[in-house]
């Protein structure tokens, strides 16, 4: 009994329970409705207007990609197209630990109990989305079409992720940079045969002045501790601003996903999503570091009444080990290979 209870647990922790945790979070979310809550209310709307020809900015606040990203899950009923949605979702989080090659089939399992990947099947905030490209930005590093193209297609839906581009220059990667910088570019002038672009900032600029302090980032959690806008900014842009700069030093991926999310205006509980891409690069078999997120179960979306300390604090600090552990594991750029070495000695031989 003892080696078939050590044959069947590990599919009963890493398959089952998975499965029956995503299967309850659908059902809980179609019964009480709406699934996936900003999907159903602000991405499903939108795309339907622009399809029917309307004009949904400035009041809109997604950029035209993603709702040509939301257009496909339009020929469905809201409430099928939020499943469809979710389950989509799931797939992109999976193809991002494939493409970074993550093997381990038990790692799926655990990042599929995530609190931040669920919590995305009840927002639907495209970060599975991210993951993928982001992904395919460090699988297709070196090819300069393929790594632009998809850091721009990222940028275009969310533009917080452009330390991927600073990476990318430290590497050595600068064509595939620019290709990213133009493609994010053009995604933002999309806006402008619907709308001045001015007026579209404007409206970016009012969501993030209402929601900035009340999201899991470093100047949420630094203002809810009743420090002043000025000193919370401060410290924010200073931590960003030095991890940027270990970034370029260290050309790290992992750091630019981090800088990515302290510099962020706003950082939704399931941004940290993300972390599963750097982490999979740097610990490919599971280990405890995969159980971490674990511990950030029960808490909500967003920062609005939550504990500073035990809530917003909590993400924080556990993502901040997680990509901690990420960076010391990282290998560089080249695949870990190690750069040859000219020999001093009168032969001159390359060793």
């Amino acid at each position: 009994m003892t080696v078939a209870l050590r044959r069947v647990l590990p599919y009963a922790l890493f398959v089952v329970l998975p499965v029956a945790v995503v299967t309850t979070m659908f059902v809980v979310g179609v019964v009480t409705g709406p699934l996936a809550l900003d999907f159903d209310t602000e991405l499903y709307p939108q795309a339907k207007e622009l399809l029917a020809g309307h004009n949904p900015w400035p009041r809109a606040i997604w950029p035209p990609l993603a709702a040509a990203v939301a257009a496909p899950f339009t020929i469905l009923p809201p409430t099928a197209a939020g499943m469809a949605f979710g389950l989509a979702g799931l797939a992109c989080t999976a193809g991002a630990l494939w493409l970074v090659g993550m093997r381990d089939w038990r790692v799926y399992g655990v990042v599929g109990l995530w609190p931040p990947v669920l919590g995305d099947i009840r927002i639907g905030h495209l970060t599975p989305l991210l993951c993928l490209l982001a992904a395919v930005v460090w699988r297709y590093r070196d090819r300069p079409l393929g790594a632009g193209l998809s850091l721009g297609l990222a940028c275009g839906v969310k533009f917080f992720l452009w330390p991927l581009g600073l990476w990318l220059v430290a590497c050595g990667r600068v064509r595939a940079a620019a290709i990213g910088a133009a493609v994010a570019v053009g995604s933002v002038l999309l806006v402008a045969p619907f709308a001045p672009l001015d007026d579209y900032v404007r409206t970016l600029r009012k969501v993030s002045s209402r929601f900035d302090q009340d999201s899991y980032s470093l100047f949420g959690f630094l203002t809810q501790l009743d420090l002043s806008e000025t000193a919370a900014r401060a410290a924010a842009l200073t931590v960003g601003a030095t991890l940027l700069v270990l970034t370029w030093r260290r050309a790290s991926f992992t750091l630019a996903i981090a800088s990515a999310l302290v510099l962020s205006p706003i950082v939704w509980f399931d941004f940290y999503a993300l972390a599963c891409v750097p982490l999979a690069i740097a610990r490919p078999r599971l280990t405890a570091i995969w159980f971490l997120p674990l511990v950030t179960w029960g808490l909500p979306n967003s920062g609005i009444d939550t504990d500073p300390i035990w809530g917003v604090g909590r993400e924080l600090a556990v993502f901040a080990i997680v990509l901690f552990v990420a960076a010391r594991g990282e290998p560089s750029a080249d695949g870990g290979r190690a750069r040859p070495r000219r020999d001093l000695s009168p032969s001159g031989v390359t060793t």
